[in-house]
């Protein structure tokens, strides 16, 4: 079984998403994104980021 990180920094979130830092840092500061402050850092949960984005691309397609 691969060991996976629960929680990403920005950077390492972008590169699994495919979006870009710029994007991901914009988004930490949406209300709702699973993302905390840790210091100066922001750390992502990767598993409901994912979610998270899923969702927004659903409620996307629909309107």
């Amino acid at each position: 079984m691969e060991d996976e990180k629960i929680l990403l920094t920005v950077k390492e979130f972008a590169r699994l998403s495919g979006l870009g830092v710029n994007c991901v840092r914009s988004l930490v500061h949406v209300e709702g994104f699973p993302a905390l402050k840790n210091g100066r850092k922001y750390m992502i949960h990767r598993r409901a980021a994912s979610e998270w984005l899923e969702q927004q691309a659903r409620c996307a397609s629909v309107s």
